[in-house]
């Protein structure tokens, strides 16, 4: 008796304990909270008209950290090989802005063509895109 009065005795406290320390997590995930890093862009979609097939058509997306610890970008993910990417920083103090560069070579695509980047960052939404939309015409 004295055993089984024991063990529910230490279950009882164990789950004391544990019920604190998840009052204290939610503490400091509350204080944390207040600091974040946000990509937002200026603009987030282009449109670029019509070309011939061949050109290649150059876009710069412009974005800002609108949070307040800095913001890194981690990746950038284009949606095809056709299109080259590139970001003029990396990493943003809160306030700065940075642009986002995106190359379409339109050689072998025709019609509209939808053609979108993704950052991966340390943001509050970790991944936001940015779409150019080309019609190819021979």
């Amino acid at each position: 008796m004295k055993k089984i009065t024991s063990i529910v005795f230490g279950i009882i406290s164990i789950a004391f304990v544990s019920c604190g320390n998840k009052q204290q997590v939610s503490a400091e995930q509350m204080a944390d909270s207040t600091h974040f890093a946000e990509l937002t862009y200026i603009e987030d979609f282009y449109d670029a008209g019509t070309v011939h097939s061949g050109e290649i058509v150059k876009h710069s997306f412009e974005f800002k950290n609108t949070g307040n610890i800095p913001l890194v970008i981690k990746d950038i993910i284009p949606s095809c090989g056709c299109t080259k990417v590139d970001v003029t920083q990396k990493t943003l103090k809160p306030g700065e802005k940075a642009k986002l560069i995106v190359e379409f070579n339109s050689k072998g695509w025709f019609g509209s063509q939808y053609k979108s980047v993704t950052l991966r960052t340390n943001g509050v939404i970790r991944e936001k895109s940015a779409t150019l939309k080309v019609n190819v015409v021979q």
